[in-house]
């Protein structure tokens, strides 16, 4: 699957610091981190309304 959509976001100094280091120390991408968080919310069709 293509990735071919973007998100751009705001942190304060802690907050980048916390996912960076996260990242190194796992060998992972901020990126990865990040996907990695998304994938565990529930799917779209498990909310009520959709």
């Amino acid at each position: 699957m293509a990735r071919d959509k973007s998100i751009k976001i705001r942190l304060t100094e802690e907050e980048y610091e916390r996912i960076n280091l996260y990242a190194e120390s796992k060998g992972f991408s901020v990126s990865e981190v990040i996907r990695d968080y998304i994938k565990r919310l529930p799917r779209i069709d498990s909310f009520c309304g959709f």
